[in-house]
């Protein structure tokens, strides 16, 4: 029963990859582990310990539909941590999606066109049945303000009833936060003990580094 389990886990992800025509963590940041991160000073330090301990007891995560905010500047690790996270729960054998809150909103949109490749129930299904999503660039203007909240509200809210994870990555503060995405997410995200890591320090890019 356990390597059935397996097996169907890894057929799900394998499946997940292909309907999107590419892998679930971006090229730049495949590889990148949590013993990558440069971790500097007692903030550092922090950030990085709340998201290897979530890696790490995820099958807890899951139990309780537990979710992870990581806000902050740009080229601060957030990508990297959400990345290191995503590769160690694929790792374990679960399914995971790394996509931006453009990209997955497109893939809703396109649903309703003609042409489309996928339905909508497809297309929606892509983003909740994924046992952990990383969404990232929250925040990101995109079209009429009210449509994308109510697309995000499906999307999370779907996700949360099913006890789903999703880790959340933007360059804004908690407040920035929780007026993008509305009062009805925050509160669906910030249930059961989820956890708001505020990235506060200068940029790394500067230094060379992608993060």
């Amino acid at each position: 029963m356990v390597r059935l389990a397996a097996e169907r886990r890894a057929a799900r992800q394998a499946e997940l990859e292909r309907a999107l025509g590419r892998a679930g963590i971006p090229r730049r940041f495949q590889g990148r582990g949590f013993a990558d991160y440069r971790a500097a000073g007692p903030e550092q330090q922090a950030a990085l310990a709340v998201c290897r301990g979530y890696a790490e007891r995820f099958e807890e995560a899951q139990a309780h539909g537990r979710c992870l905010l990581l806000v902050g500047g740009p080229g601060t690790g957030k990508t990297h941590l959400a990345c290191a996270i995503l590769a160690a729960v694929i790792g374990a054998g679960r399914s995971g999606l790394f996509i931006a809150v453009s990209e997955a909103l497109r893939l809703i949109r396109d649903a309703y066109s003609p042409r489309a490749a996928r339905s909508e129930s497809e297309a929606f299904a892509l983003l909740t049945e994924p046992d952990l999503l990383v969404l990232d660039e929250v925040g990101v203007a995109i079209g009429d303000g009210e449509k994308r909240q109510a697309m995000l509200f499906d999307v999370l809210n779907a996700r949360y009833a099913a006890q789903r994870p999703t880790v959340l990555i933007g360059n804004l503060t908690a407040a920035e936060l929780g007026a993008y995405l509305g009062e009805r997410i925050m509160d669906r995200l910030l249930e059961s003990g989820s956890a708001v890591v505020p990235f506060t320090w200068a940029s790394h890019r500067r230094g060379g580094r992608d993060v």
